[in-house]
């Protein structure tokens, strides 16, 4: 883990002498091929939440309900660059915040936009920076501050050097590693669990297996099925959302070399989010048989990296689950970073040199903040990212999409339904949490927040007519340039499209063969006895 952290910090100096302007350091130059795009979208969305916090959830009967939640989200990489990555990235912008002011030609909303950034990505830093800093005090036994403190230096060093050239080289890197030895690592555990193939069978005959594990909504936790299930639509949708508009997703396509890239991306990380992590979480439940019970399960994949694996691999999986961690807290401290310095300081009017220095600063000090805020251990890591997720997608999610698509949205009414989307978010959570009103499923404060931004941008555009600059700024965003129009080109970007479709055909037919089917015949249903009588 140490030999890992040294190198990224090695990238990230080396990658950080041909920083030379401040698009370098925003936006990578502009010039960042598929592999490096896809490396840093799946990467900062996995973060030590989806090794610690999603595998708990996994192991403690709720594997169906993450794989729907997760089948939702993958759609908001591509329904996002379709609709929304490929516009932003035209708009040669190097902060999300700076694209919204501009398309509305507004300084109010692009510091609004700022803000909501700040606070939302802070919270999401906290969580990785915990959950990195826990699997670093598992594994060397040092005390919980040195821990931080290592974890803090690692990320904050490559970048406040390199900016997002060094992020995402680096992003890439981890991800590079985690995929790889999570894959390595799998057929270990599915071995000691007593094979994949009998895994739905083994389970249902083991009573230590959590009620529901495998049935189509997973441990209802002592509700019903339809409220487990109406959460993982309503988390999946959350996702979808966040992953398509928010700054730390959609923000990396202003660095992509072209809209191609963009969409090939998506397409990668959408396969990704439902193959990778189904295995994953196959691995977590792998250890229900080996390891009942247990009292903390966000250190599930971790007690199978020291007990299960061979020493090597188990290495490698612990440095994969740091990897991960240090990837997502590296992109979320840029975008901070980046926001606080370009959005609400004014450092556009200063001489590179100048902006640089200040950007520089900027991810400093965040940084140095977020590493005091992970020392008081606020909150969980699951209850954190939970929450910071659905902060922009209430507050961004319309404006984003209507900033492409709309005609009739001004300048007022985005900067409503921005506001409108965060104060409800905001007021409802906090009458749940500390009110006790029963505001869940359709009725959870993401949902609530959304409405209102929809219904206070319609509001606020009534009446509005959009400025010139407004018309002529969305105009051009829906101007293809010459660059991008090669047929060859569109003719790959279907080939992976094609990519998506097999691997939805493969992921089904293996659902159904070796879970729905057995699971149907174990527990006697009318499937059951059918697929029985046809194998008899």
């Amino acid at each position: 883990m140490l030999v890992s952290i040294s190198a990224y910090i090695l990238v990230g100096i080396y990658v950080g002498r041909n920083i030379k302007t401040v698009e370098d350091y925003y936006v990578s130059g502009r010039n960042a091929p598929t592999l490096l795009i896809s490396g840093t979208l799946f990467a900062s969305m996995l973060s030590t939440n989806g090794f610690m916090g999603d595998t708990a959830y996994c192991y403690s009967g709720n594997i169906t309900t993450m794989v729907l939640l997760n089948t939702l989200c993958a759609g908001g990489y591509v329904l996002g660059a379709l609709f929304f990555g490929r516009y932003i990235r035209r708009a040669r912008t190097n902060t999300m915040p700076t694209y919204f002011g501009r398309r509305f030609n507004s300084p109010r909303i692009r510091r609004f936009a700022g803000v909501t950034t700040i606070v939302s990505l802070t919270a999401y830093l906290l969580a990785v920076i915990q959950g990195s800093g826990i699997l670093m005090e598992t594994v060397t036994g040092l005390d919980r501050v040195t821990c931080l403190l290592i974890t803090w230096a690692c990320f904050t060093s490559f970048t406040l050097y390199s900016g997002s050239n060094g992020v995402i080289i680096t992003d890439t890197m981890q991800f590079i590693l985690f995929l790889a030895a999570t894959i390595i690592g799998g057929p270990y555990l599915f071995e000691a669990a007593g094979g994949l193939g009998d895994l739905v069978t083994n389970l249902l005959n083991n009573p230590a297996a959590p009620a529901d594990l495998l049935s189509y909504h997973g441990n209802t936790g002592g509700g019903s099925a339809f409220d487990i299930v109406l959460y993982a639509v309503t988390m999946g949708v959350i996702w979808m959302i966040t992953v398509g508009v928010s700054p730390w997703q959609a923000g990396r396509n202003l660095m992509a070399r072209n809209e191609h890239v963009i969409f090939r991306s998506g397409a990668v990380s959408a396969l990704l989010t439902v193959i990778f992590l189904t295995y994953l979480y196959l691995m977590a439940i792998c250890v229900i048989p080996l390891n009942p019970h247990m009292e903390q399960p966000e250190r599930v994949i971790i007690w199978s990296a020291f007990e299960v694996m061979p020493t090597l691999v188990g290495v490698a999986v612990l440095a994969g689950i740091l990897a991960a961690g240090l990837s997502s807290a590296s992109a979320f401290l840029s975008v901070i970073g980046f926001s606080l310095s370009d959005v609400l300081t004014g450092v556009e009017s200063r001489d590179e040199a100048s902006q640089l220095r200040f950007a520089r600063m900027a991810v400093l000090g965040v940084g140095l903040v977020a590493l005091f805020l992970a020392y008081l251990d606020i909150s969980s890591i699951r209850l954190i990212s939970w929450f910071a997720s659905t902060i922009i997608a209430s507050s961004w999610g319309y404006v984003a999409f209507a900033s492409v698509w709309s005609k009739r949205l001004t300048e007022r009414g985005a900067y409503y339904a921005m506001v409108g989307g965060f104060v409800g978010y905001i007021g409802s959570k906090c009458l749940r949490e500390f009110a006790g009103l029963p505001l869940n499923d359709l009725l959870d404060p993401f949902f609530i927040g959304l409405a209102v931004s929809v219904l206070m941008g319609i509001r606020g555009s009534k009446g509005q007519t959009r400025s010139k600059e407004e018309i002529a700024f969305h105009e051009m965003l829906h101007r293809i340039p010459a660059s991008e129009t090669r047929i060859a080109d569109y003719k790959r970007d279907r080939a992976y499209g094609w990519l998506m479709v097999a691997g939805g055909v493969a992921v089904s037919a293996l659902f159904l063969v070796y879970w729905a089917i057995p699971y149907n015949m174990a527990v006697g249903s009318d499937v059951g006895m059918f697929f029985a009588t046809l194998t008899d």
